[in-house]
């Protein structure tokens, strides 16, 4: 067999269980469903940092953001540090990528050899592009109050660049002459926010899902204090169930129209390069809360935020219909391409190849760990994760107690055990275990020097006229929001 063309739809901040084949029982998604019915779905399986740039850092890299030096989203990979797009490259594969990666700074590839349409966040942190891209809605895409208040029907430049980024990917294989192997990137916005979607979507799914359970003071007041501070920063302690069913009823909307462009590239492949030794992989960078917990967006632990959806569909090669509920997570994507690819191996990769857990050859380990960091710029201090069977443990910098859950049981992370003394063996033991991983100290020192740097990042972009690099620029005037009917 010759090498398999590989095209990966990477979403930016889809829910993992905001899909039918993941038994959402609200949500329409025919075309991801239909890849889960013809390939395989990782039922477990996380991001391994709750933010955009961190996590597809990770991702491309293969190591953990403490390896790789990218913890938030004003930090950038060093143009000098390979990844499995350069890999990739170097099996004989043309490597394209369609739209978002959220690569920050003046290289805007990091190995893909090609790029057919620009990002929608700027290129240099720090230079506010806001304005140009969402002109009424602006800030609602960012972790600001002001996105919850503005959620309903209308349209976004999220929407609209992704249609964008779908039909060049179309193009390109429509139109490609290029003879060798295929590794297309098609990197969609959406469902991150604003949280706003067509209108008829929105109607559909404000009266079909269910009202959002009630956020009580109880629950706020007992959290850990690491999260108390968490919706201090963002001003989310008078949040309403009305305002919550709004966010929903948008997010639902804008999961379904990634999904009708998920179908769009599906078919294009089909038409084009074929499915019989094409792999598709639909994925995204974490989830999103969507006002569970009082939480929304992202940067925390929780499991809304930290899973992600990962399918595999190749026709012939991997099982139909198959659910992996071993633990995985974005780590895993690298070797997992370059030994499909037979490129060369990065220099150090902390994931492990899925294909024999694809293939179904091997069961994944039950003791397998999943690492997960972050050290956001939000005011938030740093904080990782680790999950080893059904226990999951969250350590907060500057904390004294962590956080623990037990999965199994207790799957809404409801109840915290970690001062627990009947589970003391259990933190002890994953403490010890993450702390391998991550050293708070560490990353709380290199926040500091990354805001330091910031700041003056930040102040020579408000006086500087650097042109962005490979910057997608929508018509500004299509973003609305409608004033929602009455009748």
């Amino acid at each position: 067999m010759t090498k398999p063309n590989i095209v990966f739809i990477l979403s930016d901040q889809h829910k993992a269980d905001v899909m039918g084949c993941a038994g959402d029982e609200h949500v329409n998604t025919p075309n991801i469903d239909q890849l889960a019915e013809h390939g395989t779905m990782l039922e477990n399986h996380y991001c391994n940092s709750p933010l955009c740039a961190p996590s597809r850092s990770s991702m491309l890299s293969g190591v953990l953001p403490a390896e790789n030096g990218v913890s938030n989203n004003m930090q950038s990979l060093r143009s000098d540090q390979a990844t499995f797009a350069h890999s990739l490259s170097v099996a004989g594969y043309e490597t394209v990528l369609s739209g978002r990666m959220h690569f920050v700074g003046p290289d805007q590839r990091h190995g893909f050899e090609k790029r057919l349409v620009g990002d929608i966040t700027p290129s240099f942190y720090g230079m506010d592009n806001e304005e140009q891209v969402y002109g009424s809605l602006k800030r609602t895409s960012n972790q600001n109050k002001i996105g919850i208040e503005k959620a309903g029907p209308g349209n976004s430049a999220v929407l609209d660049f992704d249609k964008d980024v779908t039909q060049a990917a179309c193009e390109h294989l429509e139109n490609r002459e290029d003879t060798r192997p295929l590794f297309m990137t098609v990197g969609l916005y959406g469902p991150h926010s604003p949280y706003i979607c067509p209108e008829d979507l929105y109607h559909y799914y404000y009266e079909k899902l269910p009202i959002p359970e009630e956020i009580t003071d109880e629950f706020r007041e007992s959290v850990h204090p690491a999260i108390q501070e968490w919706y201090n920063q963002r001003d989310l302690n008078d949040i309403t169930v009305e305002q919550v069913r709004k966010v929903r009823a948008a997010y639902y909307g804008m999961v379904t129209h990634i999904d009708n462009l998920v179908g769009e590239v599906v078919n294009k492949v089909e038409e084009t390069i074929g499915l019989e030794n094409t792999i598709i992989i639909y994925g995204s960078d974490h989830g999103d809360n969507i006002g569970h917990h009082g939480l929304f967006w992202k940067t925390n632990f929780y499991e809304a935020s930290v899973r992600a959806p990962l399918i595999f569909s190749w026709k012939d090669v991997i099982p139909e219909g198959q659910k992996i509920d071993g633990l995985t997570s974005l780590l895993d994507l690298a070797p997992t391409l370059i030994e499909v690819s037979g490129g060369p191996e990065l220099p150090l990769m902390q994931g492990e190849s899925l294909v024999p857990y694809l293939k179904n050859e091997q069961n994944i380990h039950e003791n397998r760990v999943v690492i997960s960091q972050l050290a956001d710029i939000k005011g938030d201090k740093p904080s990782a994760m680790i999950r080893k069977g059904p226990y999951k443990l969250v350590l907060h910098y500057s904390y004294r107690h962590p956080q623990l859950f037990r999965l199994d049981t207790d799957p809404m992370e409801e109840n915290d055990l970690a001062c627990l003394e009947e589970y003391s063996e259990v933190r002890e033991e994953l403490e010890k275990e993450l702390l391998k991983h991550w050293d708070p100290e560490k990353a709380y020192h290199d926040l500091q020097q990354s805001l330091s740097h910031f700041q003056i990042i930040k102040q020579w972009g408000q006086i500087t006229n650097v042109e962005p690099v490979e910057e997608w620029r929508g018509d500004v005037k299509q973003n609305y929001l409608l004033k929602e009917s009455k009748e």
